[in-house]
């Protein structure tokens, strides 16, 4: 279901029903504050957040490979992200709140457009180089 603006990233992940799709050892990777590690955990999954210095003035050799592996995979995710969006203009515009809010079943329009353009991006050459 589509969410205002004013919806926080963790209200949204705890309530939209992604959580419930989560497998043993699946990893979620989020930035600091997204606290979501307790909700992840009941299903057998981690939340992966990079490391910071919090009063630190620097990172330890192993927080700095473990923050420099998170970043490799986090700019393909938002790559695939902004391609998405790129390719599938719908997604770029404003949209009526018709389309966000949920009719009879529990599924917006806007869900299934999302999830569709997904679909059909995912039918398309890769972005990244297997190499």
């Amino acid at each position: 279901m589509g969410w205002g603006g004013r919806a926080s990233d963790v209200h949204i992940t705890e309530n939209c029903g992604i959580l419930d799709k989560l497998l043993p050892e699946d990893m979620i990777l989020a930035d600091r504050g997204f606290t979501v590690e307790e909700s992840a955990g009941m299903y057998c999954a981690e939340v992966k957040i990079p490391p910071f210095t919090r009063g630190k003035k620097l990172l330890s050799k192993c927080e700095v490979d473990t923050a420099r592996q998170l970043s490799r995979v986090r700019i393909h995710v938002e790559r695939v992200i902004g391609a998405v969006k790129q390719k599938y203009t719908i997604l770029q515009s404003t949209l009526p709140i018709s389309i966000i809010m949920c009719k009879d079943d529990d599924c917006s329009i806007i869900d299934k457009i999302v999830t569709v353009c997904c679909a059909m991006f995912n039918c398309c050459d890769s972005i990244i180089n297997a190499d």
